[in-house]
C-alpha cells in the first residue's frame, strides 16, 4: 500500500532504497579495497623502497639514531603495505570481492597473522621515535644517555621481536578446512576460525585488554600527548630561535650555532609530521575498534556500514604507509639532496637534467674556488678536493681561444682546514686580487 492519510510507506519503495543503500556500500568498498589501495601499495613499495636506499647509502652523515628509526618504521610499513593487497586488494581486483573459500585461502592463515604483526610494530616503532624525540627537546640529558647509536640498534630489534611475539597468537585464530563440501561433489578449501578465537576468556584477555593497551588506545593516547608536549616545545625553541638569530643576520664561518639550529628544528618538524600523520590515519581503527568491543563483533559484522568504515580504516593506513617519502622530500633538505645526487648519476636522470635546463648558460660553476695559478692560455681554478673537471672555451678566434678547466671542490674533513686566522685570510685575498688582476690583463692582451 502506498502512502497515505495513514503516514504507512511502501515496502517495495524501502527495499528498493536499502538495496540502492548496500549497492553503493558494495562500490565504495570495491574502490578503496581494490583500485584506491592497489595504487598506493605500488606506489608505496617503491618510494619506501627508495627512501631505504638514500638513508642506507646517502646519508651516513646524518644523525645516526634517526635513520635508524626511520629505516626501520619504512620497512615495517613497506611490509604491512604488501601484506594489505595480499589481503584486501588482489582478491577484490580478481573476483570483485573478498574471499573466504577456494584456492586462495592457504595464504590467509599468514597473511592475517603477518598484517597483524605489521601493524604492531608500526605503532611500537612510532611510539618509541616519539618517546626519543620527546626526550631530545624536552630532556635532552636522558637523552644524551640513551640516545647512542648502538642503543638504539638493539631496541629497534628487541621491539620487532616483540611485535612478533605479541602477534604470534593470531597464527591460532584461523585455521583452513580443506574439505567442506556444501554440495557432495563440490569440497573446496574454507577459511575458519578455531576454537582459540571463540574463547571469551582469551577474547577479552588478548583482544580487548592487551590490544588496547599495547596496539589501539593507549599508544594512541600516548602518542596524542607526547605529540602535542613536542609541538609546544618546538614552537618555544623556534621562537628562541628567531629572538637570537634575526633572519636577516649574516653568518660567518666561525660562528653557525643559528644555521645548525635551524636544520635541527627542520628535522624535529619533519619526524613530527611523521608522527602525526599516523596518529591521524591511527585514530578511526582505534575509535572502530573499540565500538566492535561494546556492542560485540557479531553485531559488528552483520552491518554493512560498519563494514565500509572497516575498510576507510584500512586505507587510512595505506596511506599513511605509503606517504612518507612526501614528508621526507619537502622537509627534509638533506634528503631532496641525496635524491638528486641518485638521479643525477643515471642516465635518464641526466637526459631530464639537460630537458629541463635547455638553453641556460652551462658556463656557470657555483663552486667557489680556494686558489688561483695561470699559465699560457689555460687558467685553472682548483678546489680542496677534485673530482670531476669541465672545460669551457672563451672567443671566437682560434688564435686567441682560451681554456678554463673548472674542478669542483668539497668541504674538507678535518676541522682544522675551517679555522684560519685573520692574517691567512688577509693573505688569501691579496694572492686571489692579484690574480684577478692578472686574468684582467690577459683578458685584455688577447682582446
Amino acid at each position: 500500500m502506498s502512502s497515505g492519510s495513514d503516514g504507512s510507506s511502501d515496502p517495495s519503495a524501502v527495499d528498493s532504497e536499502q538495496t540502492l543503500f548496500l549497492t553503493l556500500i558494495h562500490m565504495l568498498s570495491h574502490l578503496l579495497n581494490g583500485y584506491f589501495t592497489a595504487f598506493f601499495v605500488v606506489t608505496g613499495i617503491a618510494l619506501n623502497a627508495f627512501s631505504v636506499y638514500i638513508f642506507l647509502r646517502c646519508e651516513r652523515t646524518g644523525t645516526p639514531a634517526i635513520q635508524y628509526y626511520l629505516v626501520t618504521l619504512t620497512l615495517w610499513q613497506t611490509a604491512l603495505l604488501a601484506n594489505a593487497f595480499l589481503l584486501y586488494s588482489l582478491p577484490n581486483l580478481i573476483w570483485g570481492h573478498l574471499v573466504s573459500q577456494g584456492t586462495y585461502v592457504y595464504i590467509y592463515q599468514y597473511v592475517y597473522t603477518f598484517a597483524n604483526t605489521t601493524h604492531t610494530g608500526s605503532v611500537w616503532i612510532v611510539l618509541t621515535l616519539t618517546v626519543d624525540r620527546y626526550l631530545a627537546l624536552c630532556q635532552p640529558l636522558k637523552h644524551r644517555a640513551i640516545g647512542k647509536k648502538s642503543r638504539v640498534r638493539r631496541l629497534m630489534i628487541v621491539v620487532s621481536l616483540f611485535a612478533v611475539i605479541f602477534s604470534a597468537p593470531r597464527f591460532f585464530e584461523v585455521h583452513v578446512l580443506t574439505n567442506w563440501c556444501k554440495e557432495a561433489p563440490n569440497c573446496v578449501p574454507i577459511i575458519i576460525r578455531t576454537e582459540l578465537f571463540e574463547n571469551s576468556l582469551y577474547w577479552t584477555i588478548y583482544h580487548v585488554i592487551l590490544a588496547m593497551l599495547f596496539v589501539t588506545l593507549c599508544p594512541c593516547l600516548l602518542l596524542f600527548e607526547l605529540t602535542l608536549r613536542i609541538s609546544l616545545a618546538l614552537r618555544k625553541a623556534i621562537a628562541k630561535r628567531r629572538s637570537l638569530c634575526p633572519p636577516n643576520v649574516e653568518i660567518d664561518q666561525r660562528n653557525r650555532k643559528c644555521q645548525t639550529t635551524r636544520k635541527e628544528h627542520k628535522s624535529n618538524i619533519m619526524l613530527v609530521l611523521v608522527i602525526a600523520k599516523f596518529l591521524i590515519s591511527d585514530i578511526l581503527p582505534t575509535v572502530i575498534d573499540v565500538i566492535e568491543h561494546i556492542v560485540g563483533q557479531d553485531v559488528f559484522m552483520r552491518s554493512s556500514l560498519a563494514s565500509l568504515f572497516v575498510d576507510l580504516s584500512n586505507f587510512l593506513i595505506v596511506l599513511n604507509c605509503s606517504s612518507n617519502f612526501w614528508v621526507f622530500i619537502f622537509w627534509g633538505k638533506r634528503f631532496r639532496k641525496s635524491c638528486r645526487h641518485v638521479i643525477l648519476n643515471t642516465s635518464i636522470g641526466q637526459s631530464m637534467y639537460r630537458l629541463t635546463h635547455w638553453g641556460s648558460d652551462p658556463d656557470i660553476s657555483y663552486c667557489g674556488p680556494s686558489s688561483f695559478t695561470t699559465a699560457q692560455n689555460t687558467t685553472k681554478i682548483y678546489g680542496t678536493k677534485a673530482n670531476y673537471q669541465k672545460q669551457i672555451r672563451i672567443g671566437s678566434d682560434d688564435k686567441h681561444e682560451r681554456t678554463i678547466v673548472v674542478i669542483s671542490c668539497e668541504k674538507t674533513k678535518s676541522s682544522k682546514s675551517s679555522k684560519s686566522s685573520d692574517g691567512e685570510k688577509t693573505a688569501w685575498d691579496y694572492e686571489k686580487t692579484s690574480q684577478l688582476e692578472e686574468l684582467e690583463k690577459q683578458r685584455l692582451i688577447l682582446s
